[in-house]
């Protein structure tokens, strides 16, 4: 299978892009226009589905989809064979609405009648990522006049991996900013405001070369900075440090 090398650079920079994410929030802003760049499509859409059919999206190109059919959507997203997949299988490789029904069985359903025909969607190909709270959280590909090739499968089935890598991060590092906030407010006045700035970094995940040059110091006098935060914490270890200012033993 060929990949031509402008696909495969497109596709190091969109991983590259999503090493700074600090927050699941932003994760779509910077995927959906790097797919567009990756696997050529009319409309891609970010999904949060819960157990209730409770939904939401963010869509690009932004403001192809209209808000007001969200509700749409969701009474008739039990149709979806692609959520009903990743429902019965959990989040998952990409797969293809033609992997499940044919084009005349596709505008059977009323999902399509009332939603998809209206976009217009005839093709869509989607990847899933494990949510919290049972949720099905995809992206979806979507296309009006020809459907995905195995090339396009190939190349999303690739980046499924470093894609959820950099979801799961983003979401660790949130929880670690939480957790140092909250910490802060309880009580890690012994540090300074140098300290603060350094496990605030190695919250993130962040390596001392990185957190030196964030703070315009030397990789030595990070290293310093942490010795004098395990020391007023009592702890060894920089998983024990972020551990201790999210509220865990360590």
């Amino acid at each position: 299978m060929y990949v031509p090398l402008k696909t495969l650079q497109q596709a190091v920079r969109l991983v590259g892009d999503l090493a700074e994410l600090d927050e699941p929030a932003g994760f779509a802003a910077i995927v959906l226009p790097g797919l567009v760049r990756l696997v050529g499509c009319d409309v891609l859409t970010y999904n949060e589905i819960g157990p209730a059919e409770q939904t939401s999206y963010a869509d690009y190109p932004q403001g192809a989809l209209d808000p007001a059919t969200q509700p749409v959507f969701a009474a008739y997203v039990n149709e979806h064979p692609l959520v009903r997949h990743y429902r019965a299988t959990g989040p998952g490789e990409p797969v293809k609405i033609s992997d499940f029904l044919s084009r005349e069985r596709f505008h059977r359903l009323g999902l399509y009648a009332e939603f998809f025909r209206r976009i217009p969607v005839e093709y869509q190909i989607a990847v899933s990522l494990p949510g919290p709270d049972d949720r099905v959280i995809g992206i979806a590909l979507n296309r009006s006049r020809t459907d995905f090739t195995e090339t396009d499968r190939a190349v999303l089935s690739v980046l499924r991996a470093p894609l959820l890598r950099a979801f799961l991060r983003a979401r660790r590092r949130q929880e670690a900013q939480h957790g140092l906030t909250r910490a802060m407010s309880r009580g890690l006045a012994k540090l300074t405001d140098r300290e603060l700035e350094v496990l605030q970094l190695v919250a993130l995940g962040h390596t001392n070369i990185a957190i030196a040059h964030a703070l315009d110091i030397s990789p030595r006098t990070a290293a310093k900075h942490l010795e004098h935060i395990y020391r007023k914490l009592g702890v060894t270890s920089r998983a024990a440090a972020v551990a201790r200012t999210a509220g865990r033993a360590g």
